[in-house]
């Protein structure tokens, strides 16, 4: 993992996890696919998912608020923290259509959940495309934060057009598990539980 740090840590008091109201599908998928090109698409209050950050997004990225620019695809970063109000930036790189190791998914939900704990944090989690890795790994997370896997699956899809949440090329059960246990050891109770409300675009 590569990554650019500026401290903004706080304190925050637990809670236990709870789901929120599902989106509608249809008018979300129809909404988001206005202008897919440059749109941004927020899965909870503090998850956002689309396309690689290039410089062409960043005024999305930084009219949507994104304090935290997660990349988990192949290229590295090209956004820093002077290209908008972004408070960190860290890459780690995983192979698309390739089973994640264990170690690195458990490492990169550690970031995704150490920024999303940050105060008023807004994490964007991308690759290239947007439809394999990123969708995945905030799959995983939701999962690791107590989420089940067809409502983690069924948020992700409604909200981020095109998207392919735990995709089969990228995990198994195992990794499945591992994250299960690593989420409830580690995750729970959640530092900053409003961070996990699903956004309702309906």
């Amino acid at each position: 993992m590569q990554r650019s740090r500026n401290p903004r840590a706080g304190a925050l008091r637990s809670s236990t996890f709870s789901l929120g109201p599902m989106p509608d599908v249809r008018r979300s998928k129809r909404s988001a696919c206005l202008d897919p090109r440059s749109r941004v698409f927020p899965i909870t209050r503090s998850i956002w998912l689309s396309p690689f950050a290039s410089p062409q997004r960043a005024p999305t990225l930084s009219g949507a608020g994104v304090t935290h620019l997660l990349n988990v695809g192949e290229a590295p970063s090209v956004l820093t923290m002077a290209d908008g109000p972004f408070r960190e930036v860290a890459w780690h790189r995983i192979a698309d259509l390739e089973r994640i190791p264990d170690a690195e998914a458990l490492a990169c939900l550690q970031t995704l959940h150490r920024m999303v704990c940050q105060p008023e944090a807004r994490v964007y989690v991308h690759c290239i495309a947007g439809w394999n890795r990123s969708p995945t790994i905030v799959w995983l997370y939701l999962v690791a934060c107590g989420m089940s896997p067809s409502d983690a699956r069924r948020v992700i899809e409604a909200l981020a057009p095109d998207a392919i949440p735990a995709h089969s090329r990228l995990l198994d059960g195992a990794l499945i598990e591992a994250v299960r246990t690593f989420g409830a050891e580690t995750f729970l109770p959640h530092p900053r539980l409003e961070a996990l409300e699903v956004i309702n675009d309906s």
